[in-house]
């Protein structure tokens, strides 16, 4: 399929989607169908193994939603975009597939929200853009405007920060930087600007070479069965043990442990 605001990379077991829509790669609903499409694209193609976030936009992940397509829109149409947000974003974390958000810029309001549904969220300390050296920003602004995050913000921070942590970063619209972020716990890896690309997908390539339905089966135990009762919990990891012990992966893991070699995993 060919987009008009984002392309794809598929390249050593690594799938990138690359955001492109000018100024500040800016979500209205064209940008996010195609996106619920690249995501569905990457799903279903067994070549990439491990999915990218990033932008070409300098000092921009994603700024946040076009506010322009709020004002004109009554209640129940806000609710359907809301709606329709939270949907492709959980296609993202329903992804068999580790998923990572690139951060070099700006990932505000809808952004932020972007990212979260990511497994792993890794940030540029500074970027430079045109000599100048600025520093990448996460936030959720949506209640300087009247609302509040819509595409999954709130029930997606308050379960990574704690209900407290997330209502003062949201009622204040908090913006915090890289240090404070990987502190928090919002982002997972810091890197310098400059190597902020190349690390993430050197990290994903070697992720991409581990055995991904083992990976894939863990983070579906580990996500569905978060808010459980322990015994719904654990007959959830009994259900993706199985799976993924059908795996040709689990066959190739158990036979080089035995047989005192590395691993070939592909995937399957």
């Amino acid at each position: 399929m060919s987009y008009q605001f984002m392309n794809i990379d598929i390249a050593d077991g690594v799938g990138i989607i690359w955001l492109n829509r000018p100024p500040a790669n800016s979500l209205n609903v064209e940008i996010v169908e195609e996106l619920a499409q690249a995501f569905a694209e990457l799903r279903d193609n067994d070549e990439a193994k491990v999915l990218l976030i990033a932008s070409k936009i300098p000092g921009f992940f994603v700024a946040g939603a076009d506010i322009k397509m709020f004002v004109e829109m009554t209640p129940d149409q806000a609710w359907d975009i809301s709606a329709r947000l939270q949907e492709v974003n959980q296609m993202l974390e329903d992804m068999p597939k580790l998923s990572i958000a690139v951060i070099s810029g700006y990932a505000l309001g809808g952004g932020l929200e972007l990212a979260l549904a990511c497994d792993f969220r890794f940030m540029a300390e500074s970027v430079t853009i045109k000599d100048k050296e600025r520093t990448p920003t996460l936030g959720l602004p949506e209640t300087t405007l009247g609302i509040l995050p819509g595409a999954g913000g709130t029930q997606r921070l308050s379960r990574l920060l704690g209900p407290k942590k997330a209502l003062y970063f949201i009622a204040t619209a908090t913006q915090i930087k890289p240090r404070d972020a990987l502190e928090l716990g919002l982002v997972e890896k810091l890197f310098p600007g400059d190597e902020l690309i190349e690390q993430s997908i050197a990290f994903a390539k070697e992720m991409a070479t581990k055995a991904v339905v083992g990976i894939g089966c863990a983070k579906k135990s580990i996500y569905q069965g978060f808010n459980k009762e322990m015994k719904d919990g654990l007959r959830l990891e009994c259900d993706a043990f199985r799976e993924a012990f059908a795996s040709d992966d689990a066959t190739e893991g158990l036979n080089a442990f035995v047989d005192k070699r590395k691993p070939v995993f592909k995937g399957k």
